[in-house]
């Protein structure tokens, strides 16, 4: 997980938030996703526009955990929906 990168979903893939995290739509299958995040992400990540340096920063004012967990958690999950191709990074370097 690049700090300096941006997400977004790749083509035909919708998302959603729910109670228990995000909902992922991919046309291409059909398939869903279930991906338990609770409140950690919102579907607004994957406009492109915040870097995940960003998100890292405010889970961890939000969060009464360790930025390492936190880093871990989150590296967790955004390589989990790139390596199904859910989502596509872009450093903004």
């Amino acid at each position: 997980m690049h700090l300096d990168s941006v997400y977004r979903l790749a083509e035909g893939v919708q998302v959603r938030n729910e109670v228990f995290g995000l909902l992922f739509y991919d046309v291409r299958g059909p398939r869903l996703y279930f991906v338990p995040s609770k409140n950690m992400i919102t579907d607004e990540f994957f406009e492109g526009k915040q870097q995940v340096a960003d998100l890292l920063d405010r889970l961890c004012a939000e969060m009464p955990r360790p930025r390492e967990w936190v880093h871990d958690q989150l590296g967790q999950i955004l390589e989990k929906l790139a390596r199904k191709g859910l989502i596509c990074g872009q450093s903004i370097c």
